[in-house]
């Protein structure tokens, strides 16, 4: 096995990840979800931006992701990666937890265009070295972490509108992440751009359309990690739907997709992710 072919994303990009918006939720309400995220590809796209073609890598993950209203004004969200599991079509299979982001949302303005800050630290719960074994050469492994070994932290700034009585929304938001180091190697930060929109049909269904840009910040590092997401760049579009079948539960359906309007795509694989989830949503008490 060819050790210098980088792997897939620790950071599975997910509805949880980008659909960030201006709403926070009242005090001592809730919203739970699992949901299990599908990838595979074997198109890379190196940090120069051309495209090689490698053994197929594929990636499933079971996450959970809540919310929590502490008051009005403040809600409290986790996203924990409950188990990962990544491998070569040539390796055998390695499994993990991901990295825990905890999350504190503050509403700046209500009302009309409601806006708020949060902070979110992540911390390095997922294993930063997991060794897959290669099914060809018994004395090969390849490095596929299930986190990427670092403590960072994103800051967001989020604003949503309501077209009430229509059912339709839009959401724009802008993240940082402040990146620190693995094994004395700095990260460079990356700056986020995400735009959702979403539409209600039928009375129990939701429709969303999402836009989410990456790019990196600094001084170029010196070395470039793909699994550990240093030099990761991408413009991603996601489409997804949710249907509630019953009082307070609700399955979702999100599909994601690379493309390069905003932001070429560097150092990832690309091709389509899927994610199937469930959640149970109490709004008011």
């Amino acid at each position: 096995m060819k050790k210098i072919v980088v792997i897939i994303c620790c950071v599975f990009l997910t509805a949880e990840s980008v659909a960030q918006n201006g709403w926070t939720r009242k005090k001592n309400t809730y919203f739970i979800k699992t949901a299990i995220d599908l990838f595979s590809s074997n198109n890379y796209i190196n940090p120069g931006g051309e495209k090689l073609e490698t053994n197929m890598f594929r990636q499933q993950a079971l996450t959970l992701y809540g919310e929590y209203g502490i008051s009005d004004r403040l809600t409290t969200i986790i996203h924990f990666p409950l188990l990962k599991l990544n491998s070569f079509e040539n390796t055998n299979t390695v499994a993990g937890v991901g990295d825990l982001k905890i999350e504190f949302k503050y509403a700046l303005l209500t009302k009309n265009f409601p806006l708020t800050f949060s902070v979110a630290p992540e911390f390095p719960t997922g294993s930063r070295d997991n060794f897959a074994q290669s099914k060809e050469n018994t004395f090969d492994q390849i490095n596929l972490p299930t986190g990427d070994g670092e403590f960072n932290v994103w800051s967001t700034l989020a604003v949503s509108h309501s077209f009430h009585p229509i059912p339709t929304y839009v959401s724009f938001s802008s993240q940082y992440n402040y990146r620190t180091t693995y094994n004395n190697f700095s990260f460079r930060d990356q700056v986020k751009f995400n735009m959702e929109v979403g539409y209600k049909i039928l009375k129990k269904v939701w429709l969303n359309a999402t836009v989410s840009a990456q790019t990196s910040v600094g001084k170029e590092a010196g070395f470039t990690d793909f699994i550990r997401g240093e030099g990761t760049e991408f413009t991603a579009v996601g489409f997804g739907a949710a249907y509630e079948f019953m009082t307070h539960w609700s399955l979702s359906l999100q599909s994601w997709g690379y493309a390069d309007f905003v932001f070429d795509r560097k150092n990832l694989y690309s091709a389509p992710s899927f994610s199937l989830g469930v959640f149970y949503n109490i709004e008011s008490l």
